[in-house]
C-alpha cells in the first residue's frame, strides 16, 4: 500500500505558520513591516509546511500487531 501525503493539507499549515510569524515578528518589532518581507516570512512558511508533509511520518496505515510475551 502506498504511503498517501498531504501536500495541500502542508501548504495550508505553512500559510497560517507563516502568517502567524510574520505577524508576530512584526508586532515585536524584530523586522520592518513591508510587503517584501510579508511575502517573504509567508513563502517560508508554505515551504517548510509543503516539505514537512512530505518529509513527516505518514498517520494511520497499517499499524503493527500488539507484541505478545
Amino acid at each position: 500500500m502506498k504511503a498517501r501525503r498531504h501536500p495541500v493539507r502542508g501548504f495550508f499549515a505553512g500559510l497560517f505558520l507563516g502568517g502567524g510569524v510574520a505577524w508576530i515578528l512584526f508586532a515585536l518589532g524584530v523586522v520592518p513591516f513591508t510587503v517584501a518581507m510579508l511575502g517573504i516570512v509567508t513563502l517560508v512558511g508554505i515551504l517548510l509546511g509543503i516539505g514537512l508533509a512530505y518529509v513527516a511520518p505518514v498517520r494511520g496505515g497499517d499499524a503493527a500487531p500488539p507484541a505478545t510475551t
